[in-house]
């Protein structure tokens, strides 16, 4: 069993197939069985204890993948309470696109510079010969800055598990104000 701690609220938790038979003898047919609830909690305990994170105190998604090799990959993320969540979701939005030309990216991060006032962070991360430009802004403005990054790139979704493939596989080449760093050619592509 390895765990990987995927961000402050992430953590992936891997067993190989051979462990997986130990926690489920029989190939489970529903994810509730008892067998698979109690592999669930002693995993999300696990990485409780080598994460630090309270997986216990919150509301907790998991998402399971299997591999053809039989391992099995178990991702716990924590989610904030309901209502704070709604709020900030009336306030902020997160999208992000991909772009396999830097020049592309060069062009589209000048145009993004006009929309600064509406863009709280923008990340950027290097992954499999291309970058993806992840983007934090108010609502009011995100019909425009959505159509500036589709007009540039192809979209991106940043489901959860697409979150964490990024930040374990993905290189990080700018954590913070990524878009003025590419606008003022900071950053070498």
């Amino acid at each position: 069993m390895t765990i990987h701690r995927l961000s402050a609220c992430s953590v992936k938790v891997q067993l190989s197939a051979e462990e997986l038979r130990v926690f489920l003898p029989e190939d489970p047919k529903s994810p509730d069985t008892p067998q698979m609830l109690r592999m669930l909690s002693f995993l999300l305990a696990k990485a409780e204890a080598v994460s630090g994170i309270a997986f216990s105190e919150m509301p907790v998604t998991v998402e399971l993948m299997t591999a053809q090799d039989g391992s099995l990959a178990a991702y716990f993320t924590i989610h904030e309470k309901i209502s704070q969540a709604q709020n900030n979701r009336q306030r902020t939005i997160r999208i992000a696109a991909r772009f396999t030309e830097p020049e592309l990216l060069y062009e589209c991060c000048e145009l993004l510079q006009t929309e600064r006032d509406s863009i709280r962070s923008s990340v950027l991360y290097r992954h499999k010969n291309q970058w993806i430009l992840t983007v934090r802004l108010r609502h009011a403005r995100a019909a425009a800055i959505r159509h500036i990054l589709l007009e540039y790139g192809t979209p991106y979704r940043l489901s959860a598990i697409n979150r964490a493939r990024l930040s374990e596989y993905g290189e990080c080449v700018a954590y913070q104000d990524a878009i003025s760093q590419i606008a003022d050619r900071k950053l070498r592509l």
